[in-house]
């Protein structure tokens, strides 16, 4: 007599397992669906609610800190243009 491996045996219940839970579902979906039940309404009474809304509040606070100014250029050229377009007439 010929020996059947264990390894063997573990993959033969696997897919007699597999074959089994196919056949399970397929003759579920063979039911068709199952009706569906109305819609639950639920009605409530009127409410009065009195009271504040809260706005929430946020605090930031910053260290003081010196801001250099060495390398950023002066140049009158760009005010020039705004005092002229704000001379000019609108319409």
């Amino acid at each position: 007599m010929k020996t059947i491996k264990a390894g063997f045996l573990r993959h033969m219940t696997a897919a007699l397992g597999i074959l089994a839970g196919l056949l399970v579902v397929s003759s579920a979906r063979a039911e068709g669906p199952a009706p569906k039940a109305p819609p639950r309404v639920i009605e409530l009474e009127e409410m009065v609610i009195e009271g504040k809304v809260a706005k929430p509040q946020v605090f930031y606070v910053l260290g003081r800190s010196r801001v250099e100014y060495e390398n950023l250029k002066m140049q009158r050229v760009f005010v020039d243009r705004i005092v002229s377009g704000a001379k000019k007439n609108p319409f």
